[in-house]
């Protein structure tokens, strides 16, 4: 006599996550070769934007490319531990983008010259910004880790306008740069620590804290 044993219904998940234990090994992995490849796409481009003339459409389109090659670099390795991974990304890649909009107000003008040539970055290329937005974006959409994929966006913005011209991180009249030599680490650490916090639910254990 035969007999079937009834089954439940078969649950699906993410390619290369587990359901309990978090990212596949290999989809780890995968993020962080996605990661150096960006980075040294990055550095290629910046080779490039490096001798284009400045306030020239090729100099703007390729410090677009290398902002958000940055942003790539630091968001990579820590997409496999995020819930909802497109809107991630998406929102890294749009915060390390549209910041240089405030460009525009500061030099009054939607010429590229003109906005590409200022003495110095608008107020708003400083550490307040990246903290406030993604303050706004995790009371927005709680743990969804937009409000990171902001910070990173942004942060890696910032870390490389530091060695390319400087940025009134603090003051408007201080503007601080830094050489590459220190900056590249930074983004390093960034990209490090973010990973390692999102891997650990840091950031919802911090939210529990402060919102009991």
């Amino acid at each position: 006599m035969n007999t079937r044993t009834s089954q439940g219904p078969s649950r699906t998940h993410p390619v290369g996550r587990d359901s309990e234990s978090g990212p596949t090994p290999w989809a780890a992995m995968l993020s962080v070769a996605a990661a150096l490849l960006a980075a040294l796409l990055t550095a290629t481009w910046h080779h490039r934007w490096e001798r284009a003339a400045n306030g020239t459409p090729e100099r703007g389109l390729l410090d677009g490319l290398c902002h958000a090659g940055t942003a790539l670099a630091v968001a990579l390795p820590v997409l496999p531990y995020v819930r909802e991974q497109g809107p991630f990304l998406r929102v890294a890649l749009a915060s390390a983008l549209l910041i240089d909009l405030d460009h525009i107000a500061a030099a009054r003008s939607l010429r590229l010259d003109r906005c590409m040539t200022m003495a110095t970055r608008p107020l708003s290329h400083s550490l307040l910004t990246p903290i406030l937005l993604a303050v706004l974006a995790e009371r927005l959409a709680p743990e969804r880790h937009l409000g990171l994929a902001a910070l990173l966006g942004l942060g890696s913005h910032l870390l490389r306008d530091l060695y390319t011209g400087g940025v009134p991180v603090l003051h408007p009249r201080h503007v601080v740069s830094l050489p590459p030599r220190v900056v590249i680490p930074l983004l390093g650490l960034l990209a490090i620590f973010s990973r390692s916090a999102t891997r650990r639910r840091l950031g919802t254990r911090l939210l529990r804290l402060a919102m009991p």
